[in-house]
């Protein structure tokens, strides 16, 4: 593997499905992007609180799809 350490600007992204709560912490960046209720890619950086957007729920991190190992260190 590697390491690295990086700064970058992230968006905390807060949902609910059902009775679960979802935290998905992503870039903030043009480029990043979400689906939305109707399929279509959304940029994450035009995202405002109570807009819908499609998930996949899943036990792994994942990085642009694929599942992945990693741990993050918070300072």
């Amino acid at each position: 593997g590697r390491s690295k350490i990086e700064k970058r600007p992230l968006l905390l992204i807060e949902a609910e499905y059902e009775d679960m709560k979802i935290r998905s912490l992503v870039q903030n960046a043009e480029t990043i992007r979400l689906v939305d209720e109707n399929g279509e890619p959304i940029s994450v950086s035009v995202l405002e609180p109570g807009m819908k957007v499609k998930g996949f729920i899943d036990d792994s991190a994942r990085h642009f799809g694929m599942a992945i190992d990693e741990q993050i260190i918070e300072q």
